[in-house]
């Protein structure tokens, strides 16, 4: 009689935690649901602090990546170097959590990369971010071929240090345009219909200053016109699309 009691016992204890946990999941995921919403619609700072309610590593990943947006295009100055840092802390949590996480590798790289376009890309190589840069970038290549993150940020490496180092580029770091062009291509043919990735190729290209690659670019650029934009990120990159052609 009591070995049955123990096991009824056991089999309810079963039940009850493991009700707990799908309740705790399902709260965690309307938490990240709400958060792309507010995400979405360009409430950045009101995604990050909403996503803070998540303790799960694709919150740590979400908010990593929501502030290097949110410095790069919408802040300034110290304002933005302050939120890189941020963005950099909770990108190595998220590796903390799982080393082998390709997006939180992505981050890594995006919230460095973009703190190394603010202080200039010649002062970012003497501190020793090309190499933070391209080992976090990488190992998101090694861990997922397929994430259009880390392809197209891979192909900005190699253009933006080609553009400031010449023909030092290969010595020093191993950049050069046709890894650059190789990753854009990589990128365009897993994501051709994203305004955002289009217009990092194309603004890319034109850092290699050739005729072929330019001409290239204009055509990424005007394709993307005739996009939609879903969110307010998009939009935000429609108008550097406009900005760049114009520029051209």
């Amino acid at each position: 009689m009591n070995l049955f009691k123990n096991f009824i016992i056991k089999i309810l204890y079963f039940f009850v935690s493991l009700i707990f946990v799908i309740k705790i999941a399902y709260s965690e995921d309307n938490i990240m649901k709400r958060s792309n919403i507010l995400f979405d619609e360009g409430k950045y700072m009101e995604a990050v602090d909403n996503a803070s309610e998540n303790s799960f590593i694709e919150s740590y990943i979400f908010r990593a990546k929501t502030l290097s947006i949110y410095g790069h295009f919408l802040l300034k100055g110290e304002k933005a170097i302050t939120v890189f840092k941020e963005a950099r802390g909770y990108a190595e949590h998220a590796l903390e959590m799982d080393i082998y996480n390709d997006d939180a590798h992505v981050e890594a790289a995006h919230a460095m990369g973009r703190y190394s376009q603010l202080i200039g890309v010649l002062s970012a190589l003497k501190q020793g971010y090309a190499e933070k840069i391209e080992f976090h970038l990488d190992e998101a290549i090694k861990l997922n071929p397929s994430n259009v993150s880390a392809q197209i940020a891979k192909g900005t490496w190699n253009a933006e240090i080609v553009n400031k180092a010449g023909f030092m580029a290969k010595f020093l770091y191993g950049a050069t345009s046709d890894l650059a062009r190789e990753h854009y291509k990589k990128a365009l043919n897993l994501d051709s219909n994203n305004i955002g990735v289009i217009y990092e190729a194309a603004n890319g290209l034109i850092l290699l200053d050739e005729i072929e690659d330019i001409t290239n670019a204009k055509k990424l650029l005007i394709n993307a016109l005739g996009i939609k934009p879903i969110n307010h990120l998009d939009k935000m990159y429609l108008n550097k699309v406009k900005a760049l052609i114009d520029s051209l």
